[in-house]
């Protein structure tokens, strides 16, 4: 976030980790969402996770660069 110049006038293409996530699509595109208002709250991922259970799950399934 902090790289782009603090804009949230961007494009984020994405995939996988939607279509992937364990928890399906819907919860894919929460935790897309959930990683960037993390971002912008300058928060880590980590720490968002622990209030955010698609994202926690992100985290889990991808982490490893291996995906689901």
């Amino acid at each position: 976030y902090e790289r782009t110049g603090r804009t949230v006038d961007l494009m984020y293409l994405c995939g996988g980790g939607i279509v992937s996530h364990p928890g399906g699509a819907g919860a894919g595109v929460r935790a897309v969402k959930q990683s960037w208002e993390a971002a912008v709250l300058g928060v880590s991922l980590v720490d968002y996770a622990k209030d955010h259970p698609e994202l926690a799950q992100s985290i889990a399934t991808f982490a490893n660069g291996k995906g689901a």
